[in-house]
């Protein structure tokens, strides 16, 4: 019998971005209720904002909750993130693999997101086709400002932690 989650307004997943060398990055997340997993290393790596930094600013400000990191609140694996509670493995994978199914348009989504605010964050000029609002996207860029500044001066070894604000992603009922 699979334990159900309950979302409550003090439930706060924490993600973690640190600086493990000069070019290369590992995010961690924890929170009640979920499995602490480890991306390392993560992929995408840019000196002042981190693929996988993009995606969880984009997804925090539109409230993706199928993106890598409502999944990842869901108790998933976002099919990227290993578990450190090493018995567990075998049903996080499993509940990663049906969350990222039920979540592929949200996942999808979140990608263009990032492609439509980061064009216009390096180019300061073109925002491509999107149906995303350009008063979102100008608050997507406000944040990714913010998040380069404190990381272009991250040394190697430390951290910068930020919450996740939204329910976690579910599977459809079947």
């Amino acid at each position: 019998m699979r334990r159900a989650r309950i979302f409550c307004e003090e439930f706060r997943m924490k993600v973690t971005f640190t600086r493990t060398r000069e070019r290369g990055y590992s995010v961690s997340v924890e929170g009640p209720g979920i499995d602490p997993g480890r991306m390392d290393p993560a992929p995408g790596y840019h000196p002042r904002l981190p693929h996988d930094a993009a995606h969880f600013i984009v997804e925090n400000e539109l409230g993706i909750q199928g993106g890598i990191f409502g999944q990842l609140a869901g108790g998933g694996t976002a099919n990227t993130f290993s578990s450190s509670e090493g018995r567990k493995q075998r049903k996080v994978r499993k509940r990663g693999k049906e969350l990222a199914k039920a979540n592929k348009k949200d996942a999808l989504f979140s990608e263009q997101a990032i492609y439509a605010a980061q064009s216009r964050w390096e180019k300061h000029d073109i925002i491509p086709d999107t149906k995303i609002p350009t008063k979102d996207i100008l608050r997507i860029i406000e944040k990714y400002e913010e998040f380069a500044e404190k990381w272009s001066k991250l040394p190697v070894g430390s951290s910068i932690t930020m919450e996740w604000k939204h329910k976690p992603a579910t599977t459809r009922k079947r």
